[in-house]
C-alpha cells in the first residue's frame, strides 16, 4: 500500500556515522552541526520521514550496500555510496572551494579562480554523478508514496531537482533549502555558464526554493531574472520559468534553546568554566570554524587595533578564540589555519606581557569549552565576511549569564533578526570593528542588560521548531494552491 504524504529528506551529511568497535561490533555516533540538528527537527515533526545522505565512513558504505532502510533510534536512513573519485571531485573541487567561495564572496578576483578543463571535469565527472546518485535513491524511496514531499538541502545537491524530475516527473512536491548565502547576480558570472545556468534551471524545477534571509531570496530572484530571463514577482515571492511557478521564501534557521540550556549546566561545561573564569580581565569571545568566510584573521587584527587605540585596555581583557579545524585537506583552508595562528601570535607579541596574553587561541573542537565561553563572555565577536545565518550568535545569546554584548557582521544572515540589539560592524573595516569591541567592553550595565534580554527574547521567539513549522505550513499551502 502506498504511504500518503511521505517525507524524504536529502542532504550530503548523514545524521549518524557508523564504525566498528574493537570487538568488531557495529556502532554509530550522532552527527553534529547546525544543519544536522535542524534536519533532526524536521525528521521529528514529519513522522516516518526517510533521510537519504552520503556514506562517509567505511562502515557507512557497508550499511549502504545492505538492502532496505536502516532504522536507528527514531531515524530511518538510506545511505548512498558514491564512487570515491567522483565524490572527491564534487566535494573538494566543485562544491568546496568553488561554489562555497563564489557564494561567500571569498575569491581575490584579479587572481582567482582560474577555471577551465579541470572545472568541467569536476562538474561532469564529480558533481553531476553524485547528484544523480541522490536523485535515484530519492526516486526509489518515492515509488510507494502518494503525494510525497522531498526536502533537499544545500549546495552539494543543486542538480538533484532536475535529475529527480527526470526520474519521477512532477508529482512530488520538492522544497530546496539553500543554507549558505545566495549572492547578487554579478558574482554568479564568475562561474562558467554551464554551472550557473545549470544550477538555476535545476533549482527552478523545485516547487519552493528557500533561504535564511529575505536578502538572499531577493538575490535569487534577481539571478533568475538576469541570468535566465525568468519572470519574477519580488513582492509575491515567485519566479515563473519553463511553464512553472516557483515560490521563493525565507525561513531564518534557529536553535533548540532547551538543548543549549541543558548543555550549559552539564558537568563537562562546568569544569571548563573554571578555565574560562580564570582568564584575566573582561572576556571577548569568538567560536568559529577555521573557514575563510568567518573572518578570523581580521578579527584578531581589529582586536590589536583596539589595543593600539586604547592602551588603557591592555591587561584588562582577554580574547578567547575557540576555532575548530575545517576542511584541512583543501589548500586554501590549510593556509588560512596557518594565517589564524600567525595573526594571533602577532597580537600577543605586540601587546603581551609576562603576566598577560591578549589572545588565547584554541584550534580544536571543544564543545564544552565553547559553551562555557558562551556563558561567560562580556563581548562576542561574529564578524563573518558573509554567512548563511551564523547560529553562534543565537546559541550564545540563550545561555550567556553576563549580559554579554553581541558584535555582529552586517553580512551575517543573523543580522536581519538580531541587528536591533547587536553592535553592527562592517566585516572589512578594522577601525569599525575595533571601535565596536571597545564600546562593547565599556558599555554601561543597564544598556548591556537591555540588549542581552532582547537578544534572548528574539531567539526564543523563533526556535528550530518554529523554523520547521513555517516550512510545513507553506508546503501545505503550495500543495493546496496547485492541486
Amino acid at each position: 500500500m502506498a504511504q500518503s504524504g511521505g517525507v524524504v529528506i536529502v542532504s550530503n551529511r548523514a545524521p549518524v556515522t557508523f564504525s566498528r568497535s574493537e570487538s568488531g561490533e557495529r556502532t554509530y555516533a550522532r552527527g553534529a552541526g547546525g544543519l544536522v540538528t535542524a534536519l533532526n527537527a524536521v525528521s521529528r515533526r514529519a513522522e516516518g520521514a526517510l533521510w537519504i545522505a552520503s556514506a562517509a565512513s567505511e562502515e557507512d558504505v557497508r550499511v549502504a550496500r545492505e538492502p532496505g532502510v536502516c532504522e536507528i533510534e527514531d531515524l530511518r536512513i538510506v545511505l548512498v555510496e558514491h564512487d570515491p573519485s567522483a565524490y572527491d571531485l564534487m566535494y573538494n573541487h566543485l562544491a568546496n572551494p568553488l561554489l562555497w567561495f563564489v557564494q561567500h564572496g571569498l575569491y581575490d578576483l584579479p587572481y582567482a579562480p582560474e577555471l577551465g578543463g579541470e572545472t568541467l571535469r569536476a562538474w561532469e565527472e564529480g558533481y553531476l554523478p553524485t547528484n544523480r546518485n541522490f536523485a535515484r535513491a530519492a526516486a526509489e524511496a518515492l515509488s510507494d508514496m502518494e503525494e510525497p514531499v522531498v526536502l533537499l538541502h544545500d549546495y552539494h545537491l543543486y542538480m538533484v531537482p532536475e535529475l529527480l524530475r527526470e526520474e519521477v516527473g512532477e508529482e512530488p512536491l520538492i522544497s530546496f533549502f539553500v543554507h549558505i548565502p545566495w549572492p547578487e547576480p554579478g558574482l554568479w558570472r564568475v562561474l562558467p555558464s554551464y554551472i550557473r545556468e545549470g544550477v538555476l534551471r535545476s533549482l527552478l524545477r523545485s516547487d519552493i526554493v528557500a533561504f535564511h534571509t529575505r536578502r538572499y531570496a531577493r538575490n535569487f530572484m534577481a539571478s533568475a531574472a538576469e541570468l535566465l530571463g525568468a519572470e519574477v514577482d519580488p513582492r509575491g515571492g515567485a519566479v515563473r520559468w519553463g511553464g512553472r511557478e516557483v515560490w521563493v521564501r525565507s525561513y531564518p534557521i534557529s536553535i533548540d534553546p532547551a538543548e543549549f540550556e541543558e548543555a550549559a549546566e552539564s558537568p563537562e561545561v562546568l569544569r571548563e568554566e573554571e578555565y574560562v573564569r580564570n582568564l584575566p580581565g573582561a572576556l571577548l569571545v569568538r567560536v568559529d570554524r577555521a573557514d575563510l568566510s568567518k573572518n578570523v584573521v581580521r578579527g584578531f587584527r581589529a582586536y590589536g587595533r583596539m589595543l593600539e587605540l586604547h592602551p588603557e585596555m591592555r591587561g584588562r581583557v582577554t580574547f578567547l578564540a575557540q576555532v575548530q579545524p575545517s576542511r584541512g585537506d583543501i589548500p586554501e583552508y590549510a593556509a588560512y589555519a596557518e594565517a589564524i595562528r600567525r595573526s594571533a601570535g602577532e597580537v600577543n607579541e605586540a601587546f603581551g606581557t609576562p603576566s598577560w596574553r591578549p589572545v588565547e587561541l584554541s584550534m580544536q573542537d571543544n564543545f564544552p569549552r565553547s559553551v562555557a565561553a558562551y556563558k561567560n563572555y562580556d563581548a562576542l565577536l561574529v564578524n563573518a565576511v558573509r554567512d548563511g545565518m551564523n547560529l553562534v550568535a543565537k546559541e550564545a545569546a540563550v545561555v550567556n549569564r553576563k549580559d554579554g554584548v553581541l558584535i555582529l557582521s552586517e553580512n551575517a544572515g543573523a543580522h536581519e533578526e538580531l541587528k536591533d540589539n547587536a553592535l553592527s560592524v562592517n566585516p572589512f573595516d578594522l577601525d569599525d570593528q575595533a571601535a565596536a569591541i571597545h564600546r562593547a567592553l565599556t558599555m554601561p550595565a543597564a544598556e548591556r542588560a537591555r540588549r542581552a534580554r532582547a537578544l534572548r527574547e528574539a531567539v526564543l521567539s523563533n526556535t528550530i521548531e518554529d523554523w520547521v513549522a513555517a516550512q510545513m505550513h507553506d508546503m501545505a499551502a503550495r500543495r493546496k494552491a496547485f492541486s
